[in-house]
C-alpha cells in the first residue's frame, strides 16, 4: 500500500515517544490509542485482574471474554499487569516515567496524589514529561469526586434532554459523546505539549473533563447571547420534517437535510411537490419549520410508495441531501467506508479477526497503522520489565508476590 511506502522509509509522526497509561474503560485508554497509533510505545498498565473494560459491553461473546470495545481502543499498545499500589509496583511505574515522554490517568481528583502518581511528584523525577490527567466532572465543584458515566455527561450538559418522546421523555444520543471525543482532545492536547516541549524543553500537565468535552460536542448549540429571544416551541431542528428519517415502501428508513431555498426546491420537484415552490406558507426556514407537521404527512405519504434505494436516486438527481439509515453489519460493507478504507482488520490471538474503525487521520508522508493487537492481560510484562534491567528470578519473585501477573 501507498501508505505501507511511506512507513518504510520515513517512519511515523510519534516514533519514539514514550508513554506510560495508567487507565482504564475508554477515554483515556482511546487517548493512549491515537499515540499509539502514529507510532508512539504506549505502555499500559492494567490492575492484576484487568481493565474494567475487558468485561464490560462484552456481547457477543469473545473468544476468552474479551469485550469488543477493548480491542480498537488498546490497539498497537504493550499491556503490562502491576499492582500499582503497593511499594515495588509503585517503583515498576516510576521507572518508566522517568523514562517516558507522556503519562496518562484517569484517577479521581487527589487518588493520584493518594496512590504516589501526582503531578507534582512525577515532574520532580522527570521535568519534561507530559502529564496528561482526565476527569469525570473536573476538578472542582460539587461533582468533582463522584464517578461518571457517559450518560451522566449527557444529562449534566444538556445533550439527553434536547430530544424527547412524545410524553417528554429524554432520549440518549446513541453514541458515547463524551467518552468518544475525549481520547481526540487528550492526544491533541499531548501533542501540542511535545511540540511546546521541543520549544522549551519543558513538560507541563494536560487536563481535561468529559463534562467538558460533552459541552464541547455541543460547539454549536451551546452558545447564549445578550438578550437572546426564547426560543419559538416545536421548532427544535432535530425535530423538524426536513431533518427527520423516513420509513419507504421496503421498511428501510432514508433521512434528508434540507437546509435552505434551494434544497427545498429540488425536493419538491423530486417528489412531484412543485406547488410547494412558490407557496408563502413554505418560502423559508422558518415558514417551513412551523408548518413541519403538514410537511412531514405529506413525505411519509409519498415516500412509502417506492423502495428506499430507488428514492436515494432520485434525491440525488434533484442535488437533495440524503443518506440511508444503516443498520450496524451495512456499515461495514457500505460502498463509501469500504472506497476510503475507513475500517481495516487486525488478528486478535483470542478474537480472531476484528474489523474496526480505521486511524480516521491521515497524514501523507507519517501516515499511523495498526501494528498490533491490543495485548492480552499481561502479556508484556516479562518484556518490559526485562528492559528496565529487572533478571528473570526477580521478576518471577514479584510474580509470585502478586506485585505483577
Amino acid at each position: 500500500m501507498h501508505e505501507a511506502e511511506h512507513n518504510s522509509t520515513i517512519g511515523q509522526a510519534l516514533d519514539g515517544v514514550r508513554v506510560v497509561e495508567v487507565a482504564q474503560v475508554w477515554a483515556a485508554p482511546g487517548a493512549g490509542m491515537y499515540l499509539a497509533d502514529q507510532g508512539a510505545d504506549v505502555v499500559k498498565i492494567e490492575p492484576l485482574w484487568g481493565d474494567d473494560a475487558r468485561r464490560v459491553f462484552t456481547q457477543p461473546p469473545m473468544a476468552g471474554g474479551e469485550s469488543r470495545s477493548f480491542l480498537p481502543l488498546n490497539r498497537n499498545k504493550r499491556g503490562m499487569a502491576v499492582d500499582i499500589s503497593c511499594p515495588e509496583g509503585r517503583d515498576i511505574v516510576y521507572q518508566l516515567v522517568d523514562q517516558a515522554d507522556v503519562f496518562i490517568h484517569n484517577f479521581r481528583p487527589g487518588v493520584d496524589q493518594k496512590l504516589g502518581y501526582d503531578y507534582d511528584l512525577l515532574r520532580g523525577r522527570n521535568p519534561g514529561l507530559i502529564y496528561a490527567a482526565v476527569s469525570a466532572f473536573g476538578t472542582r465543584g460539587p461533582y468533582a469526586q463522584r464517578r461518571g458515566y457517559d450518560l451522566l455527561f449527557q444529562a449534566l450538559s444538556g445533550i439527553l434532554g434536547k430530544r424527547r418522546t412524545a410524553d417528554g421523555t429524554p432520549i440518549a444520543s446513541g453514541v458515547w459523546v463524551a467518552d468518544a471525543s475525549m481520547p481526540i482532545a487528550i492526544a491533541y492536547g499531548v501533542a501540542l505539549a511535545l511540540l511546546v516541549r521541543h520549544r522549551t524543553g519543558r513538560g507541563q500537565r494536560v487536563d481535561a473533563s468529559l463534562l467538558q468535552m460533552a459541552l464541547a460536542m455541543q460547539s454549536v448549540d451551546m452558545v447564549r447571547v445578550e438578550q437572546e429571544a426564547a426560543q419559538e416551541d416545536g421548532l427544535d431542528f432535530s425535530a423538524q420534517a426536513l431533518y427527520s428519517p423516513y420509513k419507504c415502501q421496503d421498511g428501510k428508513f432514508l433521512i434528508m437535510v434540507v437546509l435552505n431555498d434551494s434544497q427545498f426546491a429540488g425536493l419538491c420537484r423530486a417528489l412531484d411537490l412543485e406547488h410547494l415552490i412558490g407557496d408563502p406558507e413554505y418560502s423559508d426556514n422558518l415558514k417551513r419549520a412551523r408548518h413541519s407537521q403538514d410537511l412531514r404527512e405529506l413525505i411519509e405519504g409519498i415516500l412509502s410508495t417506492q423502495p428506499r434505494d430507488r428514492w436515494l436516486e432520485v434525491l440525488e438527481h434533484y442535488d437533495v441531501p440524503a443518506a440511508p439509515v444503516l443498520e450496524r453489519d451495512e456499515v461495514f460493507n457500505h460502498p463509501q467506508i469500504v472506497a476510503n478504507d475507513m475500517l481495516a482488520t487486525q488478528h486478535h490471538p483470542q478474537a480472531g479477526e476484528v474489523e474496526m474503525f480505521n486511524i480516521p487521520i491521515h497524514l501523507s508522508e507519517t501516515p499511523g497503522r495498526l501494528r498490533t493487537p491490543a495485548p492480552l492481560l499481561g502479556q508484556h510484562t516479562q518484556e518490559i520489565l526485562a528492559e528496565l534491567g529487572y533478571d528473570s528470578a526477580r521478576i518471577a519473585r514479584l510474580r509470585d508476590s502478586k506485585v505483577i501477573g
